[in-house]
């Protein structure tokens, strides 16, 4: 490019972030290895599950679509304006293109080398992070202007139908009772009548026996024409899940027969559908909400972290993934209590289950130990409480230790006597806590303060916030303590700018990611959002806020919002992969940029230290 023309594009380049990180001097010389092209209206500048071509893209003038195909449709995803960046996340992840990006009008594009695009990203951290954060949100692409997260989910394509491949048939002219044992003998629901010839002529389910033989009265001995529903409604075998469910809906039947050249090649149930589309969470919820089978729950929370990876495969937000798989965290919960409660008939006990720590905050992805605790009312009657309801924590425990939510060592569970107290207590404990804050009434405030209503009371976990509130406002030097506790990790960066490891046991090489980067961040959000009086737990949602009320350190909040994204993300994809907390990331698995985008993220970190220490004046605390 001649120098008229790259002092063109950097003007232009500077309007729009991440450009307008860059300072103009050293953008000019950047822009000068950048190539222009042309695209008429219905060409496509790359296509879905093609290898990438090597350059990222930024529209200068036109109209660029981002489309994915779904089924045998193509479904818009995003829309490119002039200053929007794309095509960004195959050159991040090495992979082929998730989009198809196609010119809806004549469109100008600059073109980005990769290597020009590598040096960017290591050269200039913010402009790392800006895209390092919209790959963990799940944003289509890096939007320049007022970037929003889009909350949708990428609904999966259609799904694999899960049916019975073994169909159970008996003769027409057999028995209901001769049916029912085969039934029996088999442990299936249905059994198909068929004629001589093989060919089905009715269904039998064991609702039928039910209904049409027991409650009736009808002689065992008749033969399965009596009770048998007919015509079979059959569908062929390579019918889809959609397919399959609008024909059972129109029908009104539970069962279909699915079909081949040769005969019958299946039968599938409203309870396969159900299974089919268990990667959707909508479909676990409904099914957990039917569900009173512990082992059934444990299942479905399974489903949810094969859900959870396939989200993550298709950067889906990591902030709507969190919110999502607490949803369903906090519907397991609840189905223990109730199911509990139940059995020791304590309908009528004022009491609250609150969820502490990364549960309280809505951040547990993955299942890791158990953090709760209990608040009953305050009254004489009260009094005799505790031993019901540790007797329902112990229960409500062992019950989510079932579903593969472990015990916690340190037993911060609501089995735990001194986790399970009345609301009066409760308040003696923070003024223990906040009035004379020794190192271990600190650390118990780091776990406790992020309380959050599961189950039960309002009323006492309102009030229980309120009295924290007060009490901070009521001592001062109390928040100081908390933020010198926030300071105690420094950005895990060595002074060499390398990752700072573990240097033994059996986590050595391995960086510890929530240790060294995730707990300084909530640490402190948590203060400064105590600070400020907000009352929101999740951290994400703690800088958002943070972003409207610190004026004077806006970009930072931003940037930790940001940080956190993409650290939450890191983690949850290395504990899906290795089928553990994800806490220690082999470092030697990160190639040279994912290594590069992971380190930008602890600037915030040192930022944030570095705030709290002036404002709360760290240097006179001991």
């Amino acid at each position: 490019m001649s120098n008229l023309i790259t002092d063109r594009v950097a003007y232009f380049l500077k309007d729009y972030a991440p450009f307008s990180f860059i300072s103009h001097d050293e953008l000019q010389k950047v822009v000068s290895s950048f190539s222009v092209k042309y695209f008429q209206k219905g060409q496509y500048l790359f296509n879905e599950g093609h290898e990438n071509t090597g350059y990222a893209y930024v529209l200068r003038k036109g109209n660029v679509l981002l489309l994915q195909q779904q089924g045998n449709d193509s479904q818009l995803i995003d829309q490119c304006e002039p200053g929007d960046v794309f095509g960004v996340r195959s050159i991040l992840s090495g992979n082929n293109y998730v989009m198809t990006a196609e010119a809806a009008e004549e469109s100008l594009v600059y073109l980005i080398p990769k290597t020009v695009f590598d040096d960017l990203l290591n050269k200039y951290q913010r402009f790392a992070l800006f895209f390092a954060s919209g790959y963990a949100a799940g944003q289509a692409l890096a939007r320049t202007r007022d970037v929003q997260v889009n909350m949708s989910l990428v609904v999966p394509q259609e799904n694999k139908l899960n049916y019975s491949k073994e169909v159970l048939t008996c003769d027409h002219n057999d028995s209901i009772q001769d049916a029912a044992r085969k039934m029996s003998a088999r442990n299936v629901g249905s059994i198909i009548v068929v004629d001589g010839n093989n060919n089905p002529q009715g269904i039998i389910t064991d609702k039928d026996l039910r209904v049409k033989v027991i409650s009736e009265g009808l002689d065992v001995n008749s033969k399965v024409t009596k009770i048998m529903s007919a015509p079979v409604i059959s569908l062929p075998e390579i019918s889809t899940v959609t397919e399959v469910q609008m024909t059972m809906i129109d029908a009104g039947v539970h069962h279909l027969l699915l079909t081949n050249s040769v005969g019958i090649a299946g039968i599938v149930s409203d309870h396969d559908i159900l299974i089919s589309q268990l990667n959707h969470p909508s479909a676990i919820l409904k099914a957990l909400k039917y569900s009173d089978d512990p082992e059934e729950w444990r299942e479905l929370r399974q489903k949810a972290e094969e859900m959870l990876k396939l989200f993550i495969q298709q950067d889906v937000s990591m902030e709507l993934l969190a919110r999502l798989i607490s949803k369903i965290n906090d519907v397991i919960i609840q189905k223990a209590i109730d199911r509990h409660v139940a059995e020791l008939e304590l309908e009528s006990f004022e009491f609250a289950w609150i969820s502490l720590g990364s549960e309280g905050r809505e951040e547990q992805l993955l299942r890791t130990d158990q953090d709760n605790a209990i608040i009953f009312c305050d009254s004489e009657e009260c009094d005799a409480y505790q031993p019901k309801l540790l007797e329902l924590a112990e229960r409500v425990n062992s019950t989510l230790e079932l579903c593969g939510f472990e015990k916690c060592p340190a037993e911060i569970m609501a089995r735990n006597p001194q986790w399970c107290q009345p609301l009066d207590k409760w308040k003696s404990y923070f003024d223990q806590w906040i009035i004379s804050p020794d190192p271990k009434s600190v650390m118990n405030c780091t776990i406790f303060f992020d309380f959050r209503l599961v189950s039960g009371s309002s009323r006492l976990v309102n009030e229980l916030q309120e009295y924290l509130f007060d009490l901070i406002k009521s001592n001062g030097n109390f928040l100081g303590h908390l933020a010198k506790n926030a300071t105690q990790n420094p950005p895990p960066l060595s002074f060499f700018k390398n990752l700072i490891v573990e240097r033994s046991g059996k986590h050595e090489d391995n960086f510890d990611v929530k240790r060294r980067a995730m707990i300084p961040l909530v640490d402190s959000a948590r203060v400064l959002a105590l600070e400020h009086g907000l009352k929101v737990k999740n951290t994400i949602e703690r800088y958002k806020a943070l972003i409207a009320l610190e004026t004077n350190h806006r970009e930072l909040m931003e940037e930790a919002h940001q940080a956190y994204g993409l650290l939450m993300k890191y983690r949850t994809r290395e504990g899906l992969a290795k089928g553990n907390s994800g806490r220690y990331i082999e470092i030697s698995e990160l190639n040279k940029l994912e290594k590069q985008i992971l380190k930008n993220a602890f600037q915030p970190i040192k930022e944030l230290q570095e705030l709290l220490e002036v404002r709360f004046k760290l240097a006179y605390f001991n």
